[in-house]
């Protein structure tokens, strides 16, 4: 077990920390739930740095770091949702997406016991996820204008980020070349 991958289980362990806080009820509950949520996001930021400076990439990493973050940003918006700060179809989407890419991942792992890197329009949208989560969480962005845009960005970059992995699998598919790894 490598720094980077214990980053990614540390990210995995803020998952029902972030919920017990977000729900706690306690004074500046909010705000310490985005502390929770930027604190996962620089740790998978620094396991990122880490593993490729240090070349630490493990095949167990390239599974760890995307289902962590999946799971803290679907956790989120789902609270977000029930809170009725965000709209449940906009989550809906995000997690059909997320739910497809870690089905894709699952299958192309067994199939070839490896997965894809990330790509630019997937590290975007986790970003403008983080970046929107945080945001809304510290200074309780509700107003209908900032909400419409950041559901459409999020949506947008995230169905982007879907369709470039899904060309991505079935140009692999087609080539079966396995140093797209």
């Amino acid at each position: 077990m490598n720094i980077p991958n214990i980053l990614s289980i540390f990210r995995m362990c803020l998952v029902p920390v972030f919920v017990v806080v977000f729900f706690s009820g306690i004074d500046n509950a909010h705000a310490y739930a985005a502390a929770i949520y930027a604190l996962a996001g620089i740790t998978d930021v620094l396991d990122g740095i880490i593993a490729r400076k240090f070349n630490l990439i493990t095949r167990l990493g390239k599974i760890l770091d995307p289902l962590a973050d999946k799971m803290m940003t679907i956790t989120v918006f789902v609270c977000l949702s029930f809170s009725n700060i965000i709209k449940w179809w906009v989550i809906a989407l995000i997690f059909a997406k997320d739910i497809l890419l870690i089905a894709g991942g699952v299958k192309l792992y067994k199939e070839m016991s490896g997965v894809f890197k990330s790509n630019v329009l997937g590290k975007a949208a986790t970003v403008f996820l983080v970046v929107g989560g945080v945001s809304i969480l510290l200074f309780d962005l509700q107003s209908p204008l900032y909400k419409n845009i950041f559901s459409g960005g999020a949506i947008t970059l995230s169905l982007l980020a879907f369709f470039s992995y899904l060309y991505q699998y079935c140009k692999f598919q087609k080539t079966h070349d396995t140093t797209q790894f």
